[in-house]
């Protein structure tokens, strides 16, 4: 099962590669068309557009850099994994993004105050913004459906970032088209309707990166939290689960959560119990890589109100408690002696098992009186057990009988 998680991740991994890929070459090759035709056919839209395609390059070099990273196994430096990087090389490209569009208005500004607008641009330049418009569409297009196929957030954001762009080479394409039937101050106006665009994507950028960067509980779909949630309250052996936290490395979901179990249980038993939590939140949430798992026998919040009630408790080890009971005085026959004590810490006490040997062949009925009258006085000598359970064993054999 754990083999198949892994093929998967792979092929998912491999086809939001080939798809980046795919966006990268579209690209570049835009960003040289738009600056190169947009400068000598003398649009500022179209310039403005090629330095948001520009930042779209950087954008899908940040996905390919930042994918790879994040799938860098943990190591003695980063110990949580890599995933952080992808976040910070993200929020980093926001940053770009808004200077991009800081420039392009200084830019379109300038040129409306010096008058350059009132040169019309070339007819070309109409061709190369509705050529970049009919691309990032077809981008978008194949782009989300491969993001919402493998279940990837950051290849599904870059699919938006392609639908952002095309809308901004509409408004490319209509500040031009006003330009050249007359209306040249339209051109500088839509490059700064494209630096709009620009911005507005660099600061959503910005907002989501540092979400993952702080583990804001937010970076992670509510729907997310409620899938995690279901899955472990359907454990048969889970009473309730609190303390319930998710955060994101990168493209990676860490779960941290303390689930409440019987106070009869044993360490294994509730061993075996996170374990299983932990290897179906992985297998049935995919971006789920970590599951941390405190095993409690109460909520924890119920337990912190009672320690704030009586801050001086001391809860005694096994051995003290052993201790604690051997020394109580000889037992009274047909009671042996104390052969072991297991405490178990509930929510209303200490319940102790006690195991005791007694006499082989004694009777029973006299066995049985004793062990009640040594339940009394531990329970009556022992303030801190709500309950104690007895074990009788005849004979030296603890293995032969057991009352």
């Amino acid at each position: 099962m754990e083999h198949a998680a892994l093929d998967v991740r792979d092929q998912n991994y491999q086809a939001a590669k080939r798809v980046t890929q795919l966006g990268t070459a579209a690209d570049a090759g835009l960003t040289f068309a738009k600056i190169g035709i947009g400068i000598l056919g003398n649009s500022a839209a179209l310039v403005a557009e090629g330095l948001h395609s520009a930042a779209d390059l950087l954008f899908d070099l940040v996905v390919l850099v930042g994918m790879k990273m994040a799938r860098k196994e943990a190591d003695e430096d980063h110990p949580y994994g890599h995933g952080k990087f992808e976040s910070l090389a993200t929020l980093i490209l926001s940053l770009i993004l808004l200077f991009v569009a800081l420039g392009i208005v200084w830019d379109a500004a300038g040129r409306i105050q010096s008058h350059e607008a009132l040169s019309a641009p070339a007819t070309i330049t109409l061709l190369v913004a509705l050529g970049a418009m009919i691309v990032k569409e077809f981008l978008y297009q194949y782009t989300v459906r491969v993001g919402r196929r493998i279940g990837s957030k950051i290849i599904i954001a870059n699919a938006w970032h392609h639908r952002s762009d095309a809308i901004a080479s509409f408004a490319a394409l209509i500040g031009i088209a006003g330009a050249i039937m007359g209306w040249p101050i339209l051109d500088p106006i839509a490059a700064i309707g494209v630096a709009f665009f620009v911005g507005k994507v660099g600061v959503e950028i910005a907002i989501d990166s540092l979400k993952e960067l702080t583990d804001a509980a937010t970076a992670i779909d509510r729907e997310v939290h409620d899938t995690i949630q279901r899955i472990i309250n359907e454990h048969p052996e889970v009473k309730s689960a609190h303390l319930v936290k998710a955060r994101k490395m990168g493209p990676d979901i860490m779960v941290d959560v303390h689930v409440v179990v019987d106070s009869f249980l044993t360490v294994s038993e509730g061993h075996q119990i996170a374990d299983q939590v932990e290897k179906t939140l992985v297998r049935q949430i995919q971006d789920v890589t970590s599951v941390m798992v405190h095993v409690d026998t109460q909520d924890d919040m119920e337990a912190e109100s009672d320690m704030r009630e009586d801050v001086t408790r001391l809860i005694p080890s096994r051995s003290q408690l052993k201790e604690r009971i051997t020394g109580i005085g000889t037992l009274e026959p047909p009671l042996k002696g104390v052969h072991e004590v297991i405490p178990h810490h509930t929510p209303e006490g200490i319940v102790a098992e006690v195991f005791v040997t007694a006499e082989a062949g004694a009777d029973m009925e006299k066995v049985r009186t004793s062990a009640w009258q040594l339940g009394r006085r531990l329970r009556e000598t022992h303030g801190d057990l709500a309950n104690v359970r007895l074990h009788l064993f005849l004979g030296d054999d603890l293995g032969d009988v057991v009352v």
